[in-house]
């Protein structure tokens, strides 16, 4: 299978590394860009460099990853995709209708990743039109495997989604951040604050696919003790609410893009 990559931006260059890394091979990716020095990253990965007419000619799997504003510019070179391949579309706020009023195609998805594909670890939501055969499908959703877990869901929750998976990014980046700069403030050097930092979240994670929240907060609070103390703090300042909020505000601004 080949694989096409419009778009070697922040999130297509994202996917075709961890395609890589996931042992895809790099001359099965074809990737094309207006950006010429984007390109020149992309050669360096042993991809084939190709204009984006050619590449919907010779790809098998077509991955939209330009940015919403570069979405019409795009159309106008693709027009249409034969009926045997899949049109992938990974861009914020463009719809399913919208893409197909644009370019003829009958196997349109449409879905919603973070940069964490870049380590083959993303969540990437995905929906697909209507008439997308089912053949078709099970091989967009086999290779999207390779670098996140797939998750299927309602084209009206791919906004949402856009906010926790993608956006979430940057705001548990932040929160993370703040674990690392307290470990410094209190006496760590760089790399083992980072490095404690890291591994609470990631300790944390595991312990959540196995018990729920008010487990693990029964378990690590004691009365009176270090951490209700903490939690304390995160409570008066609503720290909850204030990420709840930045979440909403997201999926709020996808939904605009959308509109």
């Amino acid at each position: 299978m080949k694989v096409g990559i419009i778009g070697f931006g922040a999130l297509g260059s994202a996917i075709v590394e961890g395609l890589i890394k996931s042992s895809f091979p790099a001359e099965e990716l074809l990737v094309s860009d207006a950006d010429k020095l984007k390109l020149e990253s992309a050669k360096r990965l042993g991809v084939k460099i190709i204009d984006s007419v050619r590449l919907c000619e010779l790809a098998d799997l077509i991955v939209l990853a330009v940015k919403p504003k570069d979405f019409n510019r795009v159309a106008e070179d693709i027009v249409k995709v034969e009926d045997k391949k899949a049109l992938v579309s990974f861009i914020a706020g463009i719809r399913i209708d919208k893409i197909r009023s644009k370019i003829e195609c009958k196997n349109v998805f449409r879905g919603m990743p973070n940069i964490s594909v870049k380590v083959c670890d993303s969540v990437i939501g995905l929906t697909a039109s209507e008439e997308a055969d089912l053949r078709v499908k099970d091989d967009v959703i086999r290779l999207l495997s390779r670098i996140g877990k797939v998750i299927e869901v309602d084209e009206r929750l791919l906004d949402t989604l856009t906010s926790i998976s993608g956006s979430g990014i940057a705001f548990a980046s932040e929160i993370i951040r703040a674990f690392y700069e307290a470990a410094v403030l209190l006496g760590f050097d760089h790399k083992t604050a980072k490095e404690v930092s890291l591994k609470v979240f990631s300790g944390t994670t595991k312990l959540l696919e196995e018990e729920d929240f008010e487990q693990i907060f029964r378990r690590v609070t004691t009365p009176a003790g270090t951490t209700i103390e903490g939690i304390y703090v995160l409570e008066k300042a609503g720290v909850r609410g204030i990420i709840i909020e930045a979440i909403k505000a997201a999926a709020e601004k996808a939904s605009k893009l959308s509109a």
